[in-house]
């Protein structure tokens, strides 16, 4: 447990507020609550809310989040985003008037180096939001066969030099195994030509870590699986708002909203509508927001982040 707490700053706070929740709403449900920085902000901006579902895999940062944000109005429950359909009858509600997913790590847990997220402390290779959970990075980096640390590099991670880093790794952890995170930035770093690593704005070690903190908690899975009941939370007129950070969150997010918008999935050429299928969402972004030059300047890691959001019909 961390005893002081870190700097926290939002993302995208603004479009947040502008977008999170309607006007006349009552219930707000947080479902990426870390230590609550959007919903204090929602709170202020929204004193008619009357209760909020504070939703959060991890139980350390929902326990340290009593102290960032101790509104009385916020009831906490351990789970995943998920998770909220199952939630609700034990928040005493039957629906919400606003949810907000956040996709990325929480400060909290970047700035704790034993929780392994970041390459830039020495850590242990955990990376579990959920410290319940069993399976960790550990285990990953050092089972896992070539063909599957190179499929989770290249789809999770984009990386392209995926072959000769699974390689470097296999080769060093048949020496020994590879037990922090320090030892494996500098693995994957080693791996990546020097030119390359000259010409990138990112830590040579980005993109791996990324890719294998997504595997490790099955973040594209627990993605869709909330999409799927996302929707069926809501009340009419209730906004859905995601921040996602990477293309393949984003992608997701995306083609969930305009498929929900527009309803229909008849063929171009029917001349008239056989599906009855009718839109569900209004998209309130037609693009994805990302932060302005003075945010990114304030907080480097909201430069990869981009929020879409959209209200029930």
């Amino acid at each position: 447990m961390i005893e002081t707490t870190p700097q926290h700053l939002s993302v995208l706070l603004n479009a947040v507020l502008q977008y999170g929740f309607p006007d006349d709403g009552k219930v707000f449900a947080d479902l990426t609550f870390g230590l609550g920085g959007h919903t204090k902000a929602i709170l202020e901006r929204f004193p008619t809310i009357r209760k909020v579902i504070a939703i959060d895999r991890d139980a350390e940062i929902l326990e340290h989040s009593c102290k960032t944000c101790d509104d009385q109005r916020i009831f906490r429950f351990q789970a995943n985003a998920s998770d909220l359909k199952a939630i609700l009858p034990l928040a005493r509600e039957n629906f919400v008037d606003g949810i907000l997913v956040d996709l990325g790590v929480s400060s909290y847990q970047l700035d704790n180096p034993e929780r392994g997220f970041s390459f830039t402390r020495p850590g242990p290779l955990d990376m579990r939001m959920n410290t319940d959970q069993s399976f960790t990075a550990d285990e990953l980096v050092n089972s896992y066969e070539k063909q599957n640390l190179v499929k989770i590099f290249r789809d999770f991670g984009e990386e392209k030099f995926s072959g000769r880093i699974a390689d470097a790794i296999i080769r060093e952890r048949e020496k020994e195994p590879i037990k922090t995170t320090d030892r494996l930035a500098a693995i994957i770093s080693a791996a990546i030509p020097a030119q390359s690593k000259a010409n990138s704005a990112i830590h040579p070690a980005t993109r791996v870590f990324q890719a294998i903190r997504i595997e490790v908690n099955r973040e594209l899975e627990e993605l869709e699986k909330f999409l799927d009941s996302a929707i069926s939370c809501l009340n009419p007129g209730g906004h859905l708002c995601i921040i996602s950070f990477h293309s393949l969150e984003d992608r997701l997010v995306k083609n969930f909203m305009q498929k929900h918008h527009k309803g229909c999935i008849c063929p171009p050429n029917f001349p008239v509508c056989n599906c009855g299928i009718k839109p569900d969402l209004e998209l309130l972004t037609r693009k994805a927001i990302f932060a302005e030059d003075q945010e990114i300047a304030a907080n480097p890691r909201s430069r990869s982040a981009r929020l879409r959001a959209a209200r029930k019909i």
